[in-house]
């Protein structure tokens, strides 16, 4: 049991990480959708009539895509006192969706390796705003904390990579999942807000690249001394599985019996900087081998790794990255072009200008492709939740073929046959 008094909103966010209003079509939301998604990947600075015309195209796409409603987010920091240990969590609800009778099916946020419960902000806003009440937890505090551990001091990522993804240490994961959750359980079953707001008999499960690796195994994965783990507090109806992290070539046979859909997101760019996945193949081959119509697969072209995380820099970070790009680009066009004079080395001639270091100025191709793809990724997410857990037929329909003919080179998007 919690102690209540510790049950409440944290102090209210930085103004940039603040929820966005979302009211109608996603159409109209698109601007506060491509609003954080330009902010996660940096594109501060810049030539602004580029940067300008890269933006409407992003609306543009995206108002062509998926379109459900779009409703205004909360997003509630909660702290409890469980058991002796303090836990955090963050939840993410359509505003006024605990006065609701109608409670909100809910998307459990399993984050990375190192991050905490507030990671995956991008993803949760998106499935929140079309009516999914996004409940993100770190299960382990030692996993929130793996980038400040002692192996990672000493850059044996290898080893840590090798503790943290060990079966063991996921089932210890997944025993203190059933404990946080049955407490939200219980909190509902008393009326207690906001928790009485969510329907647990509709529930997804999502995770980020440790996250992943618990939500595969949740769908039905074969462990590898065969056994399949469950939660005893819920059922997920439908997983979707960011960047898994696997280390070998998966065994198609350990996924032949998973049970709900499930969708995954990486593509060719995916590739983390630690390279503890050596081939990016592995990150897309589970799906192929789940039964006919269960694997889902979008591979998002140009979306890097750290992208699939769907995390926003702090306010302060997004303005020091962009006064670098700034500084990068004015001292790009201020920085003189080969040398004055003539001869080299000649008695009276000039001596050759010393050349500055020229700070790297951002790919904004590349950045203006990735920003596609995430806006491709959290459309079809969308779609994949409303299809299993709301059983939208119009949702059915927009990923049987126009989500594909939508996305164009962007990205591709099969199933398993």
């Amino acid at each position: 049991m919690i102690d209540p008094t510790l049950d409440r909103p944290a102090p209210s966010p930085a103004p940039g990480l603040r929820p966005r209003l979302r009211a109608g079509a996603f159409a109209r939301t698109a601007g506060a959708l491509l609003a954080a998604a330009l902010l996660l990947s940096g594109c501060g600075g810049g030539p602004p009539k580029a940067r300008l015309e890269e933006q409407q195209q992003q609306r543009e796409f995206a108002a062509r895509g998926y379109a459900p409603s779009g409703e205004a987010v909360t997003v509630q920091s909660l702290a409890w006192r469980l058991r002796g240990d303090d836990v955090r969590l963050s939840l993410a609800l359509p505003a006024g969706a605990a006065d609701v009778a109608s409670p909100r099916p809910v998307v459990l946020y399993l984050p990375g390796l190192g991050e905490s419960e507030n990671a995956g902000l991008v993803w949760r806003r998106a499935w929140a705003a079309a009516g999914y009440a996004v409940l993100s937890l770190q299960p382990l505090d030692d996993d929130a904390m793996a980038w400040s551990s002692d192996l990672a001091r000493s850059a044996e990522f290898t080893e840590l990579g090798r503790r943290h993804y060990a079966e063991a240490q996921m089932r210890r994961r997944l025993a203190r999942l059933d404990e946080l959750l049955a407490e939200a359980q219980r909190l509902g079953r008393q009326g207690e807000t906001p928790w009485r707001a969510l329907d647990w008999s509709r529930t997804a499960v999502a995770g980020y690249e440790l996250g992943a690796q618990l939500a595969l195994a949740l769908a039905g994965e074969r462990q590898t001394d065969g056994a399949m783990l469950t939660l005893k507090t819920v059922r997920p109806v439908a997983a979707i599985v960011i960047s898994p992290q696997l280390f070998a070539t998966p065994d198609p046979a350990r996924y032949r019996d998973v049970a709900v859909p499930v969708l995954g997101l990486t593509g060719p760019d995916d590739s983390d900087v630690l390279q503890l996945v050596r081939d990016l193949a592995w990150r897309q081959a589970p799906f192929a081998a789940m039964p006919p119509g269960r694997g889902w697969l979008l591979s998002a072209n140009e979306v890097r790794h750290a992208a699939f995380g769907g995390n926003e820099p702090r306010p302060e970070d997004a303005e020091r990255e962009r006064k670098r790009i700034q500084a990068a680009e004015d001292q790009a066009q201020s920085q003189p072009q080969g040398r004055r004079g003539g001869g080299r080395g000649q008695r009276g001639q000039d001596a050759p200008v010393r050349m500055a270091p020229v700070p790297p100025i951002p790919d904004y191709r590349q950045r203006h492709a990735q920003q596609l793809g995430l806006i491709a990724a959290q459309q079809v997410s969308v779609a994949f939740l409303d299809r299993e857990v709301k059983r939208s037929e119009t949702a059915r329909a927009w990923l049987a073929g126009p989500a594909q003919a939508w996305m164009g080179r962007v990205g591709s998007l099969s199933s398993s046959r």
